[in-house]
């Protein structure tokens, strides 16, 4: 099953303002949300909304699922075509 963590969530939304190196008051300013607001998301005391969301995930350059889920596709389809490239390069030296 699966399931929105909140705390989960507080800790990749803090990771990702301090890895800009943004305090959370220049953080709140360019997502247009109080200061307030902000804090009470980054303790898992508040959740966002989708407008919000979706405003975190433009700004930081990452998808929903990964704000949301944790989840990062980018990682996964790279994987997948490393993995594809290996299997391809196998077979042709076997086939040398």
């Amino acid at each position: 099953m699966f399931y929105f963590d909140v705390t989960e969530f507080a800790a990749r939304l803090s990771a990702l303002r301090k890895a800009r190196g943004m305090t959370q008051e220049e953080m709140s300013e360019a997502l247009n949300i109080s200061l307030e607001h902000l804090s009470k998301m980054e303790r898992g005391k508040r959740k966002p909304s989708i407008d919000l969301i979706v405003a975190m995930a433009c700004y930081f350059h990452v998808s929903t699922d990964y704000l949301l889920m944790g989840k990062n596709h980018d990682r996964v389809d790279s994987r997948t075509k490393l993995l594809d490239v290996i299997t391809q390069l196998t077979e042709i030296a076997k086939s040398m």
